[in-house]
Order: structure tokens, then C-alpha cells, then sequence
């Protein structure tokens, strides 16, 4: 075991003191970037050059999961992607902007849309044409446009509301000279960008375009907003985000008794899982002729080919399927196609071959993107290649339960949804079911496992990822982490209530004023027991000016609402240091577990009251 200096100074050259409270104020989200590395774990990205010349991409991207289109967009560049973009619309554009358009807001305490990153989306619609991004905000759902309206513009109804000189001077009028607007970011860029949209609006369709601006103009933008939150829950539920309460009691702490009790209901589960699975598989290749189609899917396709003029939605079902296979659906050789455009038939069966095809080839891009491992990868997805390798069906299958477990880390811990915090879920959630993998191989008989002597450490890993299942490995893995801050917080109450140098003066009694004039006393250990986050980072502020740099950034890295690993606990990384960073990254292995321990076992040693 790698040894951790008792004195976080140790071999240090004299560095400035200086702090970063305000970088890392947000619990090491700020200071913390996850690596560039695709896990085998999640979802393979799209590669998106293959995306663009597949024939069948404007039903793909219908028909691709929103979070991995949206990912693979973000990975690939959206300049780059253009061609993709192109044909995002409808319900699947909304889903792609409830990630990536929402951000926190300091106005209303909340999320609320973001200007910049709409404006982003609107540049490459502008791209393809006016008329185009026209349509595309419009397809929208309703209280997604007033929010975005509302967000870019201030308006103001001519005759309804007071215009003043000044107003009808520096303001510019919509086209049918019913609202004088303002951008409310006054740069060059967004007027020469908003002017033409709000012109290509009344192009498009002056009615409903004068609709938009006084409905942003008459609702209350807070009551617009909580309504908008609502819907953008639901549509995420959709997709298998809970809420961020139910997400929070998921990943509430629990004792590893309790853990450990349920392993039995944990391995029954995991059984008829597989049971149910291999019962669907069986039933699948009995009925091959009788595939399930998803009625979401099959309503998204509909939908997106009764946007279309016959003669260009029967050429995309013609490339999709083939022009022999479009005129055997008709039952006629002769008769254009489009001409049954209208057909209710012709369209349904049509739309199940097409999202049949479009399964398929996105199962197969999954099978030759997924990403091999590499010398960064953990134990767990070293065991998850070789799995997928032998019994793929089933690698799929753990590989969404895996996603689902990273949707609830989002929605618990993460301020957002967008693509930056969906790939470090990804990266936090790979490190957590590793360390639980790791754990269950140490001490097997613990958790009702047992391993033969022949097989080496894939095949146990293997065996216990099918065993006890992703969700159980999780919650193990979690729990270990979340045990050093609470190591961490008993250890340094007991010295400032003991120590006979330091007591008192680690601070670590917080008093809470009660409304009946009372005082109540809580103490460090009781706050972390209980997650009091804003508690924890006021007590860390209030020692921040009597304690090392060093000591400060690891107390961050522990104390963060994601328990980090810090990279001055690493030997290797203090030697020869000139100056300290504050570089975290995931707990990924009982190894960094253990120099965690043995930091919180050496603590004493480590305060140096300045």
C-alpha cells in the first residue's frame, strides 16, 4: 500500500499562501474536470460523420435516444453537426433542449433557460435558413417559447402599455408594428442575429408570431417558469430521471448492516431478472414477425412524416426502405407511392419496418463504438468488456440499468442536465460501482459470494456484477465513500473537543438560533450524519484563514457534496510540488479508499493552526 505522509507538507518547497474558496465554493463541481474518456459502462456515443451519411438519418435521429443524441452532438462539436441538427425537431428537439437549455438561476433561486446556449442552438438553425429556425422554436412546447421570448427580449404592446420617447426611438417594432422590443443582451452579435429571426417569425406566420410576443408579454414570467419546470420534469421522467427528492433518499446514506441484510433480496431479484429475460428472448425469437414497436416511437415517426410534403417524405422512406419494399407495402408496382401518403396503412406499416431498420443499426453502431479499454480503465469495466464480448444482450441490458443509476445522480446532486454534467455522472457513478466491485472481491463470503480458486479476477468480477446486479454494487460502493466523511468529521470534532493544544479551536459546534430565543448546539459530525451541506461549507469557511492550504483543499475534497479524491493525498503527487492546485477527481478505488483512511488516521498530525 502506497504510504500517505503523515504531514501534507512533507518535501514541499515554500509555496504562497493563497486561498480558493470562491472556485470551489460549489462543492469541487468547479475545480473538477471528468477525463475525455468514453466508459464501457455508458451508452457508446454516435459517431457523428457515420450519423450524417446514413440514409435512414432523419428517422434516426427521431428515433435515437434523446440524451445520447444530444451527448454525441455536444462530443462531436455543434458546428460540426450541422447536417444532425438539421433534423432534430419536434418532440426530440424538445427533449434535447429540457438538458442542454436549462441553467441555475439567481434571480429565481431555480433553473430558468439560458439565453447563451438558446442563442447557440439559433445560430446553426439560422445557418440552414431563416424560415427553418422559424419552424423549429415553434414546435416547441408552449411555455418553452414564452420562456425563451421573454428571456431574450423585453416587450412592450403598443397602445396597451406606456411607450415613451425614448422607447420609440431606441426600440425597434415588430413587423406588424404591435410591440416595440429591446434585446436584453445589447451586443451587435444578438441583433444581428434576433432582428432576422423575429422577421423570419412574421414570415412564417404573422398570426401566431404575434401570439408568441403577447403571450410573453401578459403571463407573469415567475409563474411561466414554474409551470415550465413542471413539464420539463415530466418529459425527463420520461426518460427515467426521477425527481431530485426521490434521487436524494436513493442516495442517502445507510448503514452497511442493512446493506449487507438485503443481499439476499438483492440475488433473488437479480434472478428472476435474468429468468424474465431469458423468458422475453425466448418469446422473441418465437415471434420474430411480431417485434414490440414503442408507441412513442411510432407516434414521434408519424408525426415527423405528417410534417412533410408526400413527395419528400415518400424519397427519405424510399432510402430508408428501399423502393421495392415501399411498392410491396402499396401492393402496387406501378402507382407512385405518394399518392397512398395519405393512407393511414400504408404510413403504420411503413413506420414500423423504418424504426425496425433504425433499431437495428443503432444496436449495431453500439457493438462496434463501444470503446475498448484502455490503460486508464477500472477493474469493472475491464469485467464489463469481456461480458459484453460473450453475452451482449445482457451487457446492454446492465448498461441501461447502469444509465438509469447515473440519471439519479443527476437529478440529486447535479445543478443541471446538461451534456458537462451528464459525462461527470458518468465518470462518478463508474468510480462508485468500481469500488463496491472491488469491496465485494475482498471479502465475498461477506456478501454471500463465493469463488472458485481457478477463475481469475474478470471472471469473479463477472460473476458478481451478475450476482448481485449494478444497483447493488452502487449502493455498496456509495456508502463506502460517504463512511470518510463522517470518519473524517468524528475524528476532528473529537480533537477540538479533546486535544489538549487544539480544543476549541476548530470551531466544529455550530449554533443555530431557534425562533423562542433559544440556542441550539449541533456539532460537525452531527451536521455531515446528516448532510447539512450549507452547514459543512460555512464551518469550513470559518477555519479557512487558520488552517494550510493543503489541509483546506483535501477538507474540500471530503467535505463537497461528492466525496473527492484529492490528489495531495498521493505521495507521489507531493514530491517535488512548487505549488498547490486544487486537482480532485472521483474516488475510483479501494486503494485511493485506503490513503483516505490513513489521512483521516494521521489527521492530528496534519494541523498546523496558523
Amino acid at each position: 500500500m502506497r504510504p500517505t505522509p503523515k504531514n501534507l507538507s512533507q518535501e514541499i518547497e515554500p509555496i504562497s499562501h493563497f486561498h480558493l474558496k470562491n472556485e470551489l465554493l460549489e462543492g469541487n463541481r468547479v475545480a473538477w474536470k471528468p477525463a475525455n474518456l468514453e466508459s464501457p459502462l455508458a451508452p457508446a456515443l454516435l459517431d457523428i460523420d457515420w450519423l450524417t451519411a446514413q440514409p435512414l438519418l432523419p428517422f434516426i435521429t427521431q428515433i435515437a435516444p434523446a440524451h445520447l443524441l444530444y451527448r454525441s452532438i455536444m462530443a462531436h462539436g455543434m458546428e460540426d453537426s450541422i447536417e444532425v441538427i438539421e433534423w432534430v425537431r419536434g418532440e426530440q428537439l424538445q427533449k434535447i433542449l429540457d438538458f442542454d437549455l436549462w441553467e441555475n438561476s439567481f434571480e429565481f433561486q431555480e433553473g430558468d433557460v439560458s439565453a447563451s446556449k438558446f442563442l447557440s442552438w439559433l445560430r446553426i438553425w439560422m445557418e440552414i435558413g431563416p424560415e427553418f429556425a422559424a419552424k423549429r422554436i415553434l414546435e416547441l412546447e408552449e411555455e418553452t417559447i414564452v420562456l425563451i421570448i421573454s428571456k431574450l427580449f423585453e416587450i412592450i404592446p403598443d397602445g396597451v402599455s406606456q411607450v415613451t420617447e425614448d422607447m420609440r426611438e431606441n426600440w425597434w417594432q415588430s413587423a406588424d408594428n404591435k410591440f416595440f422590443l429591446r434585446i436584453r443582451d445589447d451586443s451587435n452579435d444578438s441583433f444581428e442575429l434576433l432582428k432576422p429571426f423575429v422577421d423570419a417569425l412574421y414570415q412564417y406566420n404573422a398570426r401566431i408570431a404575434a401570439s408568441v410576443f403577447a403571450h410573453s408579454t401578459m403571463l407573469v414570467r415567475q409563474e411561466s417558469l414554474e409551470f415550465g419546470l413542471r413539464w420539463k420534469s415530466a418529459r425527463l421522467a420520461d426518460q427515467g430521471f426521477v425527481s431530485k427528492e426521490e434521487a436524494l433518499k436513493i442516495l442517502a446514506p445507510k448503514k452497511l448492516e442493512f446493506i449487507k441484510q438485503s443481499i439476499h433480496e438483492a440475488k433473488l431479484l437479480e434472478k428472476k431478472r435474468k429468468e424474465t429475460l431469458e423468458k422475453m428472448s425466448s418469446y422473441s425469437l418465437s415471434n420474430e414477425n411480431k417485434e414490440t414497436i414503442d408507441p412513442d416511437l411510432f407516434e414521434n415517426i408519424v408525426l415527423f412524416l405528417s410534417t412533410l410534403e408526400p413527395e419528400e417524405g415518400v424519397r427519405y422512406m424510399q432510402l430508408a426502405l428501399g423502393s421495392d419494399e415501399l411498392k410491396e407495402i402499396t401492393g402496387s408496382q406501378n402507382i407512385d407511392p405518394s399518392y397512398f401518403y395519405e393512407d393511414e396503412d400504408f404510413i403504420s406499416e411503413s413506420t414500423e419496418k423504418i424504426i425496425q431498420i433504425c433499431n437495428k443499426v443503432l444496436l449495431r453502431s453500439e457493438f462496434l463504438n463501444s470503446k475498448v479499454i484502455h490503460s486508464n480503465s477500472l477493474l469493472i469495466e475491464k469485467a464489463f468488456y469481456e461480458f459484453m464480448k460473450k453475452d451482449s444482450e445482457n451487457a446492454i441490458y446492465l448498461k441501461d440499468r447502469v444509465a438509469r443509476l447515473s440519471n439519479i445522480f443527476v437529478s440529486g446532486i447535479m445543478n443541471s442536465i446538461d451534456n458537462d454534467a451528464l459525462g461527470r455522472a458518468i465518470s462518478i457513478v463508474r468510480g462508485v460501482l468500481n469500488i463496491g466491485l472491488e469491496s465485494c472481491l475482498v471479502n465475498p463470503a461477506d456478501y454471500g459470494l463465493e469463488f472458485d480458486k481457478n477463475t481469475t479476477e474478470i471472471e469473479n468480477s463477472i460473476t458478481c456484477i451478475q450476482v448481485l446486479g449494478p444497483e447493488y454494487l452502487f449502493q455498496l460502493g456509495w456508502n463506502i465513500i460517504l463512511s470518510l466523511q463522517k470518519d473524517l468529521a468524528k475524528e476532528i470534532t473529537n480533537i477540538d473537543l479533546n486535544h489538549i493544544v487544539y480544543k476549541g479551536k476548530l470551531k466544529t459546534i455550530r449554533k443555530i438560533h431557534i425562533s423562542d430565543s433559544s440556542v441550539l448546539e449541533i456539532y460537525l459530525d452531527k451536521l455531515v450524519e446528516n448532510q447539512r451541506y450549507p452547514d459543512i461549507r460555512f464551518w469550513l469557511s470559518s477555519i479557512e484563514s487558520h488552517i494550510s492550504v493543503e489541509l483546506f483543499l483535501v477538507l474540500e475534497s471530503f467535505f463537497g457534496r461528492v466525496p473527492m479524491y484529492s490528489e495531495l493525498l498521493s505521495v507521489d503527487k507531493m514530491i517535488g510540488a512548487k505549488k498547490v492546485s486544487p486537482i480532485f477527481k472521483p474516488f475510483e478505488t479501494l486503494q485511493e479508499i485506503k490513503s483516505a483512511k490513513e489521512f483521516i488516521h494521521n489527521f492530528h498530525h496534519n494541523i498546523v493552526m496558523e
